[in-house]
């Protein structure tokens, strides 16, 4: 497999130099030396093939970066004290996509952790005495997924849940992040995905949502935080995530959305780019990447028709831009070259290139029965598999990572032991509806 490189495929200006125009230029001088380094010498005369043969996840030193945060972090971390149900989620997920075991002591550190953040009227705080927060009890949650067992499920009220979540809602649709916070798109997907996964889904909870996202749809095509607002690949990939969960993808405009989604890859850099005009990004390589299955499924489309981006491209710029290959650094992923490496970017790198190996999709030959009802949920979401016909691994065999679901990010067995532990469960008791 191989794929030109040519300098013709860089960005142009049309002779209108902007501060925009040159913070581009200057990343992709960083790229264009990555990757003409990688060009075998023998193509030079019709542009250069670059060889991905040697292309290596860096496997060891990525699970290395993982435990060693997990081990404790320095004083100077002290600004992730209101994101701790994230760190959780960031280093657990790598370490499952990477295919590590989460070991006893793992799981027991994290349910204890998660237990104190538990806010008594529901819902997830940041840190300890934090307010309860939508994003921090979405990533709580999706923690509990990945660490698995009724130990671990059974710290979770849901009766308190649904209670918080529905002082959340606003009659428009939408939701608060916490108490009188902030109102955008992220707040509906959040919302769903602990719903959908508790098996706390009622028609009140969900009632104007869709609704509210099909009006965060802009111009251009994507998604924006809320009515109004620019597109943005992050609010793509949660109203997208969000109208699955709910069973209402008609509410878009699906080729307006489709335009700007492919739009949002580079092509001189192979990743993605989350607005219009805005430099590229690793950690896109999920939240735009893991917006094309559910684009896929919405427009009808197969295995047989492939997803709407390159995907080699996509593998290319996360294998060799975003891992710092130097020998005295530890491990982890960036958002691009003379960045440094998080937890962040090292997980939704992680996710970004498992979609882009794996086609994840739904059979269309086998429909779900009354596919907007929330009672639908769990049969719809499990609908997703996985189509190993169509792998693509990019360089080494070895680079291959877990594939993940692309409406929650985490991988196959671990959401579908959760699905199956709470919907065994009667719905919640209709006294606190």
């Amino acid at each position: 497999m191989s794929h030109l490189f040519s300098y013709d495929f860089r960005y142009d200006d049309n002779g209108y130099e902007t501060q925009t125009s040159q913070k581009q230029l200057e990343v992709e001088d960083s790229i264009g030396e990555i990757y003409l380094s990688l060009v075998d010498p023998d193509t030079m005369h019709h542009g250069g093939d670059i060889d991905d043969s040697k292309h290596k996840l860096l496997r060891s030193k990525h699970e290395q970066f993982m435990h060693t945060a997990l081990g404790g972090l320095p004083s100077g971390f002290v600004a992730l004290d209101a994101s701790q149900p994230w760190f959780s989620l960031w280093c657990l997920n790598s370490l499952d996509i990477l295919g590590c075991e989460i070991d006893s002591l793992l799981r027991r550190r994290t349910i204890d952790t998660l237990t104190r953040l538990q806010s008594p009227g529901g819902g997830f705080c940041g840190g300890n005495k934090q307010l309860p927060h939508l994003a921090g009890s979405f990533a709580a949650v999706l923690a509990i997924v990945l660490v698995g067992g009724d130990e671990a499920y059974q710290i979770i009220d849901r009766d308190a849940m649904y209670q918080w979540l529905m002082t959340m809602k606003r009659p428009d649709g939408s939701f608060f992040m916490h108490t009188d916070g902030e109102v955008d798109v992220r707040g509906i997907y959040c919302a769903m995905v602990i719903a959908s996964l508790l098996n706390i889904m009622t028609p009140e909870l969900t009632k104007g949502s869709a609704e509210f996202i099909a009006r965060c749809q802009t111009c251009e095509g994507g998604i924006g935080p809320f009515p109004g607002v620019e597109a943005h690949g992050g609010y793509t990939l949660c109203g997208l995530a969000a109208l699955e969960i709910l069973g209402r993808l008609d509410v878009l405009d699906l080729k307006r959305l489709a335009r700007w989604m492919c739009a949002r890859q580079l092509s001189f850099e192979g990743g993605f780019s989350g607005r219009t005009n805005k430099l590229v990004d690793g950690c896109y390589s999920y939240w735009v990447g893991g917006a094309f299955p559910i684009l896929q499924k919405a427009l009808g489309r197969s295995a047989r028709d492939d997803y709407l981006y390159d995907r080699a491209a996509l593998q290319r710029y996360i294998l060799a831009c975003c891992q710092e290959t130097k020998q005295q650094r530890s491990g982890g992923l960036r958002d691009k070259p003379g960045k440094s490496p998080d937890y962040y970017h090292t997980m939704y790198c992680l996710a970004g290139l498992s979609l882009s190996q794996h086609y994840v999709g739904v059979d269309s030959s086998k429909p779900v029965v009354d596919a907007s009802s929330v009672y639908g949920v769990p049969v719809r979401m499990m609908q997703w598999d996985v189509t190993p016909a169509s792998q693509l691994v990019l360089g080494l065999r070895s680079n291959v990572v877990k594939p993940v679901h692309p409406v929650y990010s985490v991988s196959f067995v671990p959401l579908a032991n959760c699905i199956k532990y709470f919907y065994a469960f009667p719905p919640l008791s209709p006294t606190i509806f």
